[in-house]
Protein backbone atom coordinates (compact mmCIF):
# COMPACT_ATOMS: atom_id res chain seq x y z
CA UNK A 1 0.00 0.00 0.00
CA UNK A 2 1.40 3.44 -0.64
CA UNK A 3 3.35 5.22 1.74
CA UNK A 4 0.52 8.07 1.72
CA UNK A 5 -1.99 6.06 1.79
CA UNK A 6 -1.03 4.82 5.17
CA UNK A 7 -0.96 8.65 6.71
CA UNK A 8 -3.93 9.18 5.31
CA UNK A 9 -5.44 6.26 7.45
CA UNK A 10 -3.60 6.91 10.19
CA UNK A 11 -4.54 10.81 10.12
CA UNK A 12 -7.82 9.87 9.70
CA UNK A 13 -7.95 7.40 12.26
CA UNK A 14 -6.37 9.24 14.90
CA UNK A 15 -8.85 12.57 14.25
CA UNK A 16 -11.59 10.20 15.84
CA UNK A 17 -12.75 12.56 18.90
CA UNK A 18 -13.44 9.59 21.13
CA UNK A 19 -13.79 11.55 24.54
CA UNK A 20 -16.12 14.17 22.66
CA UNK A 21 -18.23 11.20 21.22
CA UNK A 22 -18.13 8.95 24.38
CA UNK A 23 -19.63 12.49 26.49
CA UNK A 24 -21.63 13.09 23.51
CA UNK A 25 -23.84 10.10 24.54
CA UNK A 26 -23.88 10.91 28.00
CA UNK A 27 -25.53 13.90 26.96
CA UNK A 28 -22.70 16.14 28.01
CA UNK A 29 -20.40 18.48 25.56
CA UNK A 30 -16.97 17.98 27.22
CA UNK A 31 -15.49 21.10 24.97
CA UNK A 32 -17.46 23.31 26.97
CA UNK A 33 -16.90 21.69 30.64
CA UNK A 34 -14.06 21.21 33.09
CA UNK A 35 -10.86 21.99 31.15
CA UNK A 36 -12.55 21.84 27.91
CA UNK A 37 -10.13 19.00 26.36
CA UNK A 38 -11.51 16.11 25.06
CA UNK A 39 -9.10 13.72 26.90
CA UNK A 40 -9.49 10.82 28.78
CA UNK A 41 -8.63 12.84 31.99
CA UNK A 42 -11.27 15.59 31.21
CA UNK A 43 -13.81 12.96 30.73
CA UNK A 44 -13.18 11.07 34.09
CA UNK A 45 -12.71 13.87 36.11
CA UNK A 46 -16.43 14.65 34.19
CA UNK A 47 -17.72 11.91 34.11
CA UNK A 48 -15.97 9.57 36.22
CA UNK A 49 -12.99 7.17 36.17
CA UNK A 50 -14.58 4.39 34.61
CA UNK A 51 -15.45 6.61 31.20
CA UNK A 52 -12.04 7.99 31.25
CA UNK A 53 -10.06 4.76 31.57
CA UNK A 54 -12.89 4.03 28.31
CA UNK A 55 -11.60 7.18 26.59
CA UNK A 56 -7.75 6.27 26.97
CA UNK A 57 -8.15 3.12 25.72
CA UNK A 58 -10.02 4.43 22.39
CA UNK A 59 -7.11 6.77 22.12
CA UNK A 60 -4.33 4.05 22.53
CA UNK A 61 -6.12 1.98 20.30
CA UNK A 62 -6.98 4.89 17.43
CA UNK A 63 -3.24 5.11 16.61
CA UNK A 64 -2.11 1.65 17.90
CA UNK A 65 -4.15 -0.37 15.65
CA UNK A 66 -3.34 1.56 12.00
CA UNK A 67 0.44 1.70 13.23
CA UNK A 68 0.53 -1.96 13.65
CA UNK A 69 -1.07 -2.76 10.76
CA UNK A 70 1.12 -0.58 8.98
CA UNK A 71 4.31 -2.37 10.11
CA UNK A 72 2.81 -6.43 9.55
CA UNK A 73 1.71 -4.66 5.89
CA UNK A 74 4.11 -2.33 5.09
CA UNK A 75 7.15 -1.94 7.07
CA UNK A 76 9.02 -0.44 10.81
CA UNK A 77 9.04 3.34 8.25
CA UNK A 78 5.80 2.62 7.22
CA UNK A 79 4.27 2.37 10.96
CA UNK A 80 6.38 5.60 11.84
CA UNK A 81 4.90 7.84 9.21
CA UNK A 82 1.25 6.11 10.11
CA UNK A 83 2.04 6.87 13.82
CA UNK A 84 3.15 10.26 13.70
CA UNK A 85 -0.08 11.45 11.10
CA UNK A 86 -2.26 9.48 13.74
CA UNK A 87 -1.15 11.88 16.41
CA UNK A 88 -1.47 14.91 14.18
CA UNK A 89 -4.87 14.03 13.71
CA UNK A 90 -5.38 13.64 17.49
CA UNK A 91 -4.38 17.18 18.10
CA UNK A 92 -5.63 18.99 15.12
CA UNK A 93 -8.65 16.77 14.26
CA UNK A 94 -10.74 17.03 11.04
CA UNK A 95 -13.80 16.36 12.97
CA UNK A 96 -13.30 18.83 15.23
CA UNK A 97 -12.17 22.04 13.20
CA UNK A 98 -8.28 20.76 13.75
CA UNK A 99 -8.80 21.28 17.28
CA UNK A 100 -8.03 17.76 19.60
CA UNK A 101 -7.11 16.60 22.78
CA UNK A 102 -3.19 16.94 23.86
CA UNK A 103 -2.36 14.15 22.42
CA UNK A 104 -0.62 11.41 25.04
CA UNK A 105 -2.76 8.94 24.97
CA UNK A 106 -2.69 8.60 20.75
CA UNK A 107 1.08 9.36 21.41
CA UNK A 108 0.98 6.09 23.85
CA UNK A 109 -0.87 4.12 20.76
CA UNK A 110 1.88 4.95 17.94
CA UNK A 111 4.99 3.75 21.01
CA UNK A 112 3.10 0.69 21.86
CA UNK A 113 2.69 -0.47 18.35
CA UNK A 114 6.57 0.36 17.48
CA UNK A 115 8.00 -0.58 20.98
CA UNK A 116 6.20 -4.41 20.10
CA UNK A 117 7.32 -4.82 16.28
CA UNK A 118 10.89 -3.84 17.87
CA UNK A 119 10.91 -6.03 21.01
CA UNK A 120 11.22 -3.14 23.23
CA UNK A 121 9.50 -4.92 26.28
CA UNK A 122 11.96 -3.04 28.83
CA UNK A 123 10.91 0.11 27.93
CA UNK A 124 7.67 -0.25 27.71
CA UNK A 125 7.82 -1.60 31.17
CA UNK A 126 9.85 1.51 32.58
CA UNK A 127 7.99 4.30 30.99
CA UNK A 128 3.90 2.48 31.92
CA UNK A 129 5.80 1.91 35.51
CA UNK A 130 6.98 5.74 35.70
CA UNK A 131 3.30 7.02 34.39
CA UNK A 132 1.52 4.95 36.86
CA UNK A 133 3.76 5.59 39.98
CA UNK A 134 3.42 9.58 39.39
CA UNK A 135 -0.51 9.38 38.40
CA UNK A 136 -0.48 7.49 41.93
CA UNK A 137 1.53 9.77 43.75
CA UNK A 138 -0.04 13.03 42.26
CA UNK A 139 -3.14 12.53 40.38
CA UNK A 140 -1.67 14.95 38.00
CA UNK A 141 -1.77 13.11 34.73
CA UNK A 142 -0.09 16.44 33.03
CA UNK A 143 2.98 15.65 34.54
CA UNK A 144 3.09 11.79 34.35
CA UNK A 145 2.50 12.72 30.39
CA UNK A 146 5.45 15.28 30.61
CA UNK A 147 8.10 13.25 32.40
CA UNK A 148 6.86 10.26 30.68
CA UNK A 149 8.17 11.32 27.38
CA UNK A 150 11.21 13.19 28.13
CA UNK A 151 12.43 10.01 29.72
CA UNK A 152 11.48 7.92 26.78
CA UNK A 153 14.08 10.20 24.89
CA UNK A 154 17.33 8.87 26.65
CA UNK A 155 15.54 5.33 27.24
CA UNK A 156 15.40 4.50 23.65
CA UNK A 157 18.89 6.62 22.81
CA UNK A 158 21.20 3.58 23.68
CA UNK A 159 19.08 1.05 21.92
CA UNK A 160 19.41 0.71 18.29
CA UNK A 161 15.54 2.05 17.80
CA UNK A 162 15.36 3.29 13.77
CA UNK A 163 11.94 4.33 14.26
CA UNK A 164 11.07 4.57 18.10
CA UNK A 165 13.63 7.79 19.07
CA UNK A 166 12.79 9.98 16.03
CA UNK A 167 8.62 8.92 16.86
CA UNK A 168 9.64 9.71 20.48
CA UNK A 169 11.28 12.65 19.63
CA UNK A 170 8.32 14.52 17.36
CA UNK A 171 5.66 12.97 19.63
CA UNK A 172 8.19 15.17 22.62
CA UNK A 173 7.57 18.25 20.42
CA UNK A 174 3.79 17.91 20.30
CA UNK A 175 3.36 16.72 23.55
CA UNK A 176 5.36 19.90 25.43
CA UNK A 177 3.60 22.03 22.85
CA UNK A 178 -0.13 20.98 23.64
CA UNK A 179 0.76 20.98 27.34
CA UNK A 180 2.69 24.31 27.49
CA UNK A 181 0.28 26.12 29.74
CA UNK A 182 0.29 23.29 32.25
CA UNK A 183 3.72 23.50 32.60
CA UNK A 184 4.15 26.89 33.05
CA UNK A 185 1.50 26.36 35.61
CA UNK A 186 3.35 23.81 37.23
CA UNK A 187 7.13 25.77 37.33
CA UNK A 188 4.78 28.22 38.86
CA UNK A 189 3.38 26.17 41.39
CA UNK A 190 -0.29 27.43 40.59
CA UNK A 191 -1.75 24.26 38.50
CA UNK A 192 -3.74 21.90 40.64
CA UNK A 193 -5.74 19.34 38.77
CA UNK A 194 -9.19 17.75 40.31
CA UNK A 195 -9.38 14.45 41.87
CA UNK A 196 -10.52 11.35 39.95
CA UNK A 197 -13.69 9.50 40.42
CA UNK A 198 -15.92 6.94 40.72
CA UNK A 199 -18.76 9.13 40.17
CA UNK A 200 -19.73 11.61 37.66
CA UNK A 201 -19.86 15.30 39.03
CA UNK A 202 -22.34 17.95 39.54
CA UNK A 203 -21.74 19.40 35.82
CA UNK A 204 -21.71 23.08 34.89
CA UNK A 205 -21.97 24.02 31.44
CA UNK A 206 -19.24 26.94 30.12
CA UNK A 207 -20.99 29.14 27.91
Amino acid sequence: MDLWLWALIGYLSGSIPFGYIVAKLKGVDITRVGSGNIGAANVGRTLGIGYGILVALLDISKTFIPTYLAVVYGNEFTGFVTAMFALIGAVASIFLKFRGGKGFGAFTGGYLALAIATNAWGPIAVLVTLWITIVGFTQMTGLANVVTIITAIPLHAMPATRVLLPYIVFGAMVILYTHWDNILLMLEGKLEEQRFSNKKRSITMRR
